[in-house]
């Protein structure tokens, strides 16, 4: 072998290992997550959403009539939120959907929790569907909470999907977000 390609193997052998270590030690990874189904669950009538989360996260009872699902564990020192509803069955399901719609979803938002602070909202599709995401901040001491949603517009009614970090520390509470987009990128939903 030339002295120049037995001086590099050691390299490359160090390379891939410090890969592997890099991926094994990184959070989020695919072979992390497992899948949530609806399917069959109240209020998942004639639609079937399927999202991956981290597996140490876990169904928690329900206290909310629009909700499919809620999902929470631990995430370092924060814990995680998966929440899962549908909202009610409309006529007007296309004015709702508007792109125009994500700013008086913004307002909404504010609106409803006096200690949320809007920090995104745009106006998107999701799998050839109107959709809008709505990113914001909750601070209701001593805890505090980041939030992103994605409101995907079905044939008759919408559907919430929301990731969430809640801690005591605010900074914390953003280490949350490669969490919620490996989330949210999962989302898939069937309708009938």
């Amino acid at each position: 072998m030339p002295p120049a390609r037995t001086a590099t193997a050691p390299a490359r052998r160090w390379l891939a290992a410090l890969l592997l270590a890099s991926a094994a030690a990184t959070p989020g990874h695919a072979e992390d997550f497992k899948e949530f189904s609806s399917q069959g669950l109240p209020r998942s009538q004639g639609i079937v959403v399927r999202v991956s989360h981290p597996p140490q996260w876990r169904k928690v009872p329900l206290d909310d009539e629009m909700a499919i699902a809620e999902l929470r564990g631990p995430h370092g020192g924060l814990t995680g939120i998966l929440q899962i509803g549908r909202g009610r069955q409309r006529n007007d399901i296309e004015t709702l959907c508007k792109p125009d719609r994500a700013r008086t979803m913004l307002a909404q938002v504010s609106a409803n929790n006096q200690d949320a602070r809007v920090t995104d909202v745009m106006a998107r599709t999701h799998q050839g569907r109107p959709a809008y995401e709505i990113r914001y901040e909750r601070n209701d001491a001593p805890d505090h909470m980041v939030v992103r949603s994605m409101v995907v517009c079905l044939k008759d009614s919408q559907l919430v999907v929301s990731c969430a970090g809640a801690g005591g520390a605010k900074a914390a509470v953003t280490g949350i977000e490669p969490v919620c987009s490996r989330i949210l990128e999962s989302l898939s939903i069937t309708e009938d």
